[in-house]
């Protein structure tokens, strides 16, 4: 009976430390890790170029379809991200978060702007991020501030200004 115990908290054990020490099984994919849950996917999400325009004034965006992603970040709880990438890459080199306005029920990320005067300087939204090396290639993602209220995007290698990229793929989620 002992023995059966010890076994059984050994395997309860195992199975917490695995859990804290998830690792995502594909590269270049930012994951939530919760302990809790594990890892939880983000919503995939494609993101579109678009234009629209006005007397005297245009506007270039990146486009994801709906108002809201259906990925909740809960940021009172212990909630934070995790990715794996290629090891000895910066992961501040290749990851970004950015911040969507959301338009006409779809979410939006402003890159560019133009008017009768010329283009017009741009500051892309993005929010801060801190990273903490787990092991070679595997970084824990946290915000810097927490997060306010609103809908955000991680994207891997791909900066949302290059204005010859087309569509751009990117992991979204909703603070709330």
């Amino acid at each position: 009976m002992k023995k059966l115990i010890i076994s059984c908290l050994l395997a309860v054990a195992a199975q917490v430390t695995m859990a804290q020490d998830a690792i995502p099984e594909f590269k270049n994919k930012v994951m939530m890790a919760s302990k809790e849950q594990g890892l939880t996917n983000l919503d995939m999400t494609t993101l579109s170029r678009g234009s629209k325009g006005k007397m005297g004034k245009g506007t270039i965006f990146l486009k994801a379809d709906g108002e809201h992603a259906s990925v909740i970040y809960n940021t009172t709880t212990a909630n934070d991200f995790i990715v794996k990438i290629e090891p000895e890459v910066d992961p501040e080199s290749l990851i970004t978060l950015y911040i969507f306005e959301v338009d006409n029920k779809s979410r939006i990320i402003v890159t560019g702007e133009v008017t009768r005067s010329g283009s017009k300087d741009i500051t892309i939204p993005t929010a801060k991020l801190n990273f903490k090396k787990l092991q070679d290639g595997v970084y824990r993602i946290t915000p810097a501030k927490p997060l306010a209220a609103g809908e955000y995007i991680f994207t891997v290698s791909q900066p949302v200004n290059l204005s010859l990229a087309l569509d751009l793929k990117g992991f979204a989620f909703s603070v709330q």
